[in-house]
């Protein structure tokens, strides 16, 4: 399977059959037209003629014509926009297998959190970042579920299994994921924040719920249209009871009036995307998953052993049609006549009183779905990539693993193992020569393994480990914290999860560069020896090469690593693989005499 050759050939699929919706679109629009025209003049004709039955069967098969048009015309819109989602989809894999992501718009700079542990050093969030490589979801729950995968992964090896399992079904489900993610497309401008949807279904009036009101409200309009009827075919009944009768509907309608617009236009908000759940959670419905997990949050959309979620969410958008009334012109006096206001929020009331308090639940499993989808497309993009294997032992080993946001045709991989004897590995190497990268390269890919991910890798062996970094480091003016202050603090946090009996992984990036040579050195040195008196793992880069001898102190738990450059015709090269052993280049002179600074 070549996923970058079927999305070409789903978005030239997609792409003929938007052109022929495009062209019955026009067709059904023409139609309409030249329909309406032909009954317009002919109902003029008749009319000229006398001929009021030819005129008036004329407006009426007209306006049956006109309507059936509409309807076609409107199936033709919704066919249009799914298949164009389904286009957009494709070109989106497209683009991603062709490193040409870093354009896509949604990027999860919302998420961005400078004092997390590590969202910030390994670029999970903002311009370039890992979300914005795998991101597909749609709805605000769905990307709260995905940022929770990669910032707030469950520490549970047995869930982590589980989800592995989930992804890799609906990697082979291809077909179902897209359509499960254009259905969330349709609406996705307009959908919002779920949270105030979720308050209002646990905000319960129980007044309106009450039956003799409800039965109250329900004949009233009956008896009091009743009324004006008797009095137009019986003379001898009176207009009184009428005026009575309305007077009451009208009083009963001022008295909450505020409040009750403010729930019906609350709700109303919802509208769009309510239908959009309820398609959703329709074909989650109606799959048929093997993985536990999948099945799972499927359960979780049945109410009972008769009702589904997508029943009650469809219940919920016919209430919705008639609040979408409020719209029509003379609503007032239709309002007056009726109490229509009032039998919406009791309609609304009910529900929340019935399914009110599952609609969170539907909705964060509908969440989970979408990120799930997110994970599945990239197992489906990558299948050579690898699911890690999550084990108790403090162990990490990897081979051919490389950075999952650099291209395949860029990308350099590299076997490492740490753990057991030596828990900490110290990586030198002169600029550019890949420290940084190769630090991120194991955080990012434990990310990926965490949420349930494949990773970049030909094998990988970890265990469940809380991730602390240190490597993008700047000082904050506002706040009056210099650099190698906010260092500091970011050490901090390291030392106090390791006291905290957290199993820490540390990545370090050029430890205490922002202070002078000898106390960066006395600093780093006091500063790894803590650390591997601990029960952690870790990674240093330096470009402080004694450090390198830490490793050849008796009982050392360290290990050193590096990466170089060599030299062709006056121009540098870097390999970016990792050997064994302490660096022994240097290019800072060469790099300044490159860009012109003489020396």
């Amino acid at each position: 399977m070549n996923a970058k050759r079927e999305y070409i050939n789903k978005k030239k699929t997609y792409e003929s059959r938007l052109e022929k919706l495009t062209s019955r679109n026009n067709i059904y629009g023409n139609v309409r037209l030249i329909i309406v025209l032909i009954g317009i003049i002919y109902s003029i004709i008749s009319f000229s003629n006398k001929n009021y039955i030819a005129m008036l069967n004329s407006l009426v098969i007209t306006a049956i014509l006109f309507v059936i048009l509409v309807m076609l015309h409107q199936q033709i819109r919704n066919q249009k926009n799914t298949i164009n989602a389904l286009y957009n989809i494709n070109d989106k894999g497209i683009k991603r297998l062709k490193g040409e992501w870093v354009k896509f718009d949604e990027q999860g700079e919302e998420f961005i959190d400078v004092n997390h542990n590590y969202s910030s050093d390994l670029d999970i969030f903002g311009k370039h970042s890992l979300f914005q490589w795998l991101n597909q979801t749609n709805t605000p729950i769905g990307k709260e579920k995905l940022k929770k995968a990669l910032i707030d992964p469950v520490k549970n090896s047995k869930t982590i299994i589980n989800r592995q399992q989930a992804v890799k079904e609906l990697a082979s489900k291809i077909e179902w994921m897209q359509q499960f993610l254009a259905s969330g497309m349709l609406e996705n401008k307009k959908i919002k924040q779920e949270k105030n949807l979720i308050n209002w279904s646990k905000d319960n009036n129980t007044s309106y719920c009450n039956n003799k009101i409800w039965s109250f409200v329900r004949y009233l309009p009956i008896f009091s249209i009743a009324t004006i009827l008797l009095a137009i075919y019986i003379p001898t009944f009176s207009y009184v009871y009428s005026i009575i009768l309305f007077g009451i509907q009208i009083i009963i309608l001022f008295k909450g009036f505020a409040k009750r617009h403010i729930m019906i236009e609350e709700i109303s908000e919802y509208r769009q995307q309510i239908t959009v759940y309820e398609q959703m959670i329709k074909q989650i419905e109606d799959s048929e998953f093997e993985s536990q997990y999948l099945m799972n949050l499927k359960n979780q959309m049945i109410y009972n052993n008769k009702e589904t979620a997508s029943m009650q969410i469809k219940k919920l958008d016919r209430i919705m049609d008639m609040v979408s009334l409020r719209r029509m012109q003379f609503y007032i006096l239709f309002n007056i006549i009726t109490l229509w206001d009032i039998h919406c929020v009791i309609s609304l009331e009910k529900w929340k009183e019935k399914y009110g308090d599952k609609l969170p639940k539907w909705i964060d499993s509908l969440g989970d779905m979408e990120a799930l989808c997110s994970i599945a497309t990239i197992a489906y993009e990558q299948p050579n990539w690898v699911m890690p294997t999550i084990v108790k032992d403090k162990k990490i080993s990897a081979s051919n693993m490389g950075h999952p946001l650099i291209h395949e045709d860029n990308r350099v991989c590299n076997d490492v193992t740490f753990g057991g004897r030596y828990t900490s590995l110290l990586i030198t190497g002169s600029n550019m020569s890949g420290k940084s990268t190769f630090l991120r390269t194991i955080g990012i890919n434990l990310v990926l393994a965490y949420a349930g991910a494949p990773v970049c890798a030909d094998n990988l062996v970890c265990p469940m480990m809380d991730i602390y970094t240190s490597m993008r480091i700047s000082d904050d003016i506002e706040n009056k914290i210099s650099s190698f202050y906010a260092e500091l603090l970011r050490i901090k946090k390291i030392i106090e999860a390791t006291k905290q009996g957290k199993d820490v992984l540390f990545l370090l990036d050029e430890i205490f560069r922002g202070t002078n040579s000898k106390d960066r050195h006395v600093g780093a040195k006091t500063l790894i020896r803590n650390l591997c008196k601990e029960d952690t793992l870790g990674l240093i880069s330096t470009h402080d090469l004694e450090l390198a001898d830490m490793a050849l102190e008796e009982n050392s738990k360290i290990k050193n690593y590096h990466f170089q450059e060599h030299y062709k015709e006056n121009k540098i090269y870097f390999d970016y693989t990792l050997y064994k052993g302490v660096s022994n280049t240097f290019n800072a002179i060469y790099l300044m005499k490159q860009i012109g600074i003489e020396m």
